[in-house]
């Protein structure tokens, strides 16, 4: 059931504040040291199974779209509701795991149902061609559905299996490994895509990409079932709504770092769903020539992830969060200068290095700044709100692109696309998000000792013994 009733004490303070409730008060997970390894060590594998799923399947789907006819509004569609759907999804399923206390039959239920989107996402829109790319969408609504349902108690199970000291490490590693997995799938997808294409079989090329991604997801599925699970035991005081969680912004260090994310994928959307639009079309670019860019950023973001690991675990997240931002800034401003394919390639040599430290230090954070119990419906609500800002971003960024005129020029010289504008839009406005808001969070670790201390000052007025609150 639900967990229930007033919550007193220090958990008044903010119930998403990383103040230790009941949960963590238990004594150690009994787990012994070589399940635990091996447990670790097969998450990574399975990690690698679905990198392989996302450089067959997740990074062509857009190509796919724009193959069955997709307009800028569609593209933008795919690129920001289901992200939100999944979300909602998201929610929902924190609240399961309060009910059922099971965040691995969760997780797997949730990536399962994901795998099980790749047939339909390739039958439906040749069962009906006319609303093709419409079908397109609506299956990778369903896709981040599972995929939503999955996340938050992934995070939870992965943030208590994980010892606290090897986790910058640790997750800089498996992301490395499966970025390495990512960009050999996504190379070769790629080679079989153009191969396809000048045979006059570009579908065919389509349906056996997504088909293997299918059976790559379904294997990564097999290994994670074989991950152990700490006991999960979820508290009164440990439960809070989305409502609460809003009321609670003003106080809240994770709110505040949740609301300067949205900010920044309200920023990154304005031009993200585009970007493959613009080097299809507008670039001409061949498949291979778009399997080359993306695996340049996604090698780079390998080689350098278990250095920002490193550099997280030395510094803090924030630091990493701050740093990597700073280039996210820079990069669609790159693209408004040249349409030289090598430099272009240059430009996703940064990404790779920004946006791995970016995402690594952002998914750290959640580790770092909230307690183990509280840790999934955090996850939750972080991914509504940071989907509202991926879909007003591309909502607006799709409603500037319709009205740039073809013709649009600025100070006299012609834009060679409309999307130049959303570009360079969207990189200007990244830079005060990450110098002016994500600068003023509190490091998660800092946070973390802060709160604490809170905790146990109000822990002596109010019961008179600061072992309560620790």
């Amino acid at each position: 059931m639900r967990p229930t009733g007033r919550r007193t004490g220090p958990e008044e303070i903010d119930p998403v504040s990383p103040v230790p409730g009941p949960a963590e008060t238990r004594g150690p997970v009994s787990i012994k040291t070589q399940d635990r390894d091996r447990s670790l060590f097969i998450s990574i594998v399975d990690g690698c199974f679905h990198g392989g799923m996302v450089g067959f399947g997740e990074t062509y789907v857009g190509a796919w779209a724009v193959f069955l006819g997709a307009t800028p509004a569609l593209a933008a569609a795919l690129g920001s509701w289901p992200p939100l759907l999944g979300a909602i999804f998201g929610v929902f399923a924190v609240d399961l795991v309060d009910r059922l206390r099971r965040r691995k039959a969760i997780t797997v239920a949730g990536a399962s149902a994901a795998g099980f989107v790749y047939p339909l996402l390739i039958l439906l829109p040749l069962a009906y061609p006319r609303f093709g790319p419409h079908l397109a969408v609506a299956c990778w609504l369903l896709y981040f559905a599972g995929n939503s349902v999955a996340g938050p108690p992934w995070n939870s199970w992965m943030g208590d299996l994980v010892p606290a000291a090897r986790r910058g490490a640790y997750f800089g590693r498996r992301s490395g490994l499966i970025g390495a997995v990512t960009f050999a799938s996504l190379l070769l997808a790629g080679w079989l895509l153009d191969r396809y294409r000048a045979a006059g079989l570009e579908r065919d090329g389509f349906i056996l990409c997504l088909g293997i991604a299918a059976v790559l997801k379904f294997i990564s599925v097999g290994f994670l079932t074989r991950v152990v699970e700490p006991p999960y035991e979820p508290a009164t005081a440990d439960w809070f709504t989305f409502r609460q969680f809003l009321g609670r912004s003003t106080s809240s260090n994770f709110a505040w770092f949740t609301y300067g994310i949205a900010l920044m994928y309200f920023c990154v959307h304005l031009s993200g769903p585009f970007f493959i639009l613009y080097q299809l079309k507008t670039l001409g670019w061949s498949y291979s020539q778009l399997m080359v860019s993306i695996g340049v950023q996604t090698v780079v973001t390998f080689l350098t992830q278990g250095w920002w690991g490193r550099v997280g675990d030395r510094r803090g997240s924030h630091f990493v969060l701050v740093a990597g931002g700073g280039g996210c800034a820079v990069l669609p401003l790159l693209w408004c200068f040249t349409t030289h394919y090598w430099l272009l390639l240059g430009v996703q040599v940064v990404a790779g290095f920004s946006w791995g430290g970016f995402n690594l230090a952002t998914s750290n954070f959640l580790f770092e700044a909230v307690t183990p119990p509280k840790r999934a419906r955090c996850a939750a609500y972080f991914n509504v709100i940071t989907s509202v800002g991926i879909i007003a971003g591309a909502s607006v960024g799709a409603l500037i692109v319709g009205l740039v005129p073809a013709d649009a020029s600025i100070a006299g010289v012609k834009l060679w696309s409309p999307f130049l504008v959303v570009f360079a839009l969207s990189g200007l406005l990244r830079f005060p998000v990450v110098l002016l808001w994500l600068r003023g969070v509190k490091d998660g670790e800092r946070a973390h000792v802060e709160l604490r201390e809170r905790a146990r000052q109000i822990a002596v007025v109010v019961k008179g013994d600061p072992g309560d609150a620790l």
